[in-house]
């Protein structure tokens, strides 16, 4: 189960205004009731109204991530978000940090490639502060050299233990960045060793004030909160924010890999059991649609779920030959970016039989697709997980967050569970072909000793 975690876990590694002042939106969805609107700043908001509780979870989301990171500068997001906790003259030093944990609420922040997330969970009636002191930091953070050089140590610990120490992260490392040659979903979020190092005070401060500002942000607040009263809130603290010129978003393209299929290994006495991990190209949302999304959604729940998909029906509750074999695919990236295959041998001597026997069960896919049942099954699990994410405050504004911060709009997230309704076998069976018969893959293999 450690290895389990770790496996899963790189891989998803990581007021007061009038009403005619906004362009608003006012909908019911199919589970949820939503406000959502456009300051004249340009900051979208999203507000998500539910009382089962009086606790509200502010979150603000910025359309930039570790994949934006300047040349030779990997991780200086992830950098950022760390300096973000740093003060401002208002509030100086660890206030934000501080005022939060006083008043008994939860405060976090992370960063992926594509975007930044910084969330409070705290009782309704603090949410004032949290808005003045969230919106402060959006164009007032104070950095000094002695600050910078302090919090380097921190995220270069930070790498060391979560990358370094564990040969596991290191292997997924090195796949990914085999995977994509040119593309910044190569690079680790978290930076590599010798760019954190070279990071400066003028880095981070260039980096801050090219792409914090409102008009590329999203607020997203949920819970206990009454409309009327949190509007003239959120214009009274982000409104007078200065909107600015962020530039486009000019990621290097992936080239061609022309079918390249790649191997890449690690052996060290540290690794929970021996593995291997498929890495496959798999498309997107914003390259093929939302059709295309949804049918390697339920591609992947077929093949790869814990209980019902047929590597782990076949693999593990049948043959006894894996431990684990499962697959994963996460479409709401800004760019596509892979389904993965992740096995574990019962027995560490049958790592390459188990290996020819997930090939066999994915061809055996290619050829017959799935039954109807399977296709059934698979559309109600898919369901679930979507309503799962929305079941609390923090779960649905994440999602909301999450996806508009990509390029999705809430119409699909209105609209997903029809998507995934209107999926045929046939689509499904097409796509199994697109991803597993043409390449490019790249497969990492794990070994807990020195062994042949």
């Amino acid at each position: 189960m450690r290895l389990m975690k770790i496996l899963c876990y790189f891989f998803c590694c990581f007021l007061s205004l009038s009403v005619y002042a906004f362009s608003t939106t006012q909908k019911k969805s199919q589970s949820h009731d939503y406000h959502h609107y456009t300051l004249k700043n340009g900051l979208e908001v999203v507000i998500l109204p539910n009382n089962k509780a009086p606790v509200v979870y502010h979150s603000l989301w910025y359309k930039v991530g570790s994949g934006d990171s300047p040349q030779g500068k990997t991780g200086l997001a992830h950098f950022l978000e760390h300096l973000m906790f740093k003060g401002t003259e208002q509030f100086p030093n660890d206030t934000f940090k501080r005022t939060v944990n006083d008043l008994g609420g939860e405060q976090n922040a992370n960063t992926s490639w594509d975007r930044t997330v910084y969330y409070v969970t705290i009782a309704k009636e603090h949410l004032p502060l949290i808005l003045s002191m969230e919106a402060d930091r959006m164009q007032h953070l104070v950095l000094t050299e002695s600050i910078v050089d302090k919090e380097k140590d921190v995220v270069l610990q930070e790498r060391r233990s979560v990358v370094d120490a564990r040969p596991e992260a290191c292997l997924m490392e090195a796949a990914n960045h085999t995977f994509f040659w040119e593309h910044p979903y190569g690079k680790p979020i978290i930076g590599y060793e010798e760019d954190i190092r070279q990071y400066t005070k003028d880095d981070a401060l260039r980096f801050y004030q090219t792409w914090y500002a409102p008009n590329n942000a999203i607020l997203v607040i949920a819970g206990d909160v009454d409309i009327a009263t949190l509007k003239p809130l959120i214009q009274q603290f982000y409104g007078p924010l200065k909107n600015k010129a962020v530039p486009a978003r000019h990621w290097q393209g992936e080239p061609q890999h022309r079918g390249v299929n790649t191997k890449v290994e690690i052996r060290d006495p540290q690794i929970g059991g021996v593995f291997f991990q498929r890495i496959y190209t798999a498309p997107n949302f914003r390259t093929k649609g939302l059709q295309a999304e949804a049918t390697v959604t339920l591609l992947q729940q077929m093949l790869g779920d814990d209980t019902f998909g047929r590597l782990s029906q076949s693999l593990v509750q049948q043959q006894k030959l894996a431990q684990i074999a499962n697959t994963q695919y996460v479409g709401y990236f800004y760019d596509p970016y892979s389904l993965t295959v992740t096995a574990t041998p019962t027995n560490t001597n049958d790592l390459f039989l188990l290996e020819a026997s997930v090939e066999s069960e994915i061809r055996r896919f290619m050829e017959n697709g799935a039954s109807p049942e399977e296709l059934k099954i698979a559309k109600e699990q898919a369901n679930y997980h979507f309503q799962y994410r929305q079941d609390s405050i923090q779960g649905l504004a994440y999602l909301v967050g999450e996806s508009l911060s990509v390029g999705y709009t809430l119409k699909d997230l209105d609209e997903w569970p029809n998507i995934i309704q209107a999926v045929t076998a046939d689509e499904v069976k097409i796509a199994a072909k697109n991803i597993f018969s043409k390449g490019p893959s790249v497969t990492a293999y794990g070994y807990p000793v020195a062994q042949k």
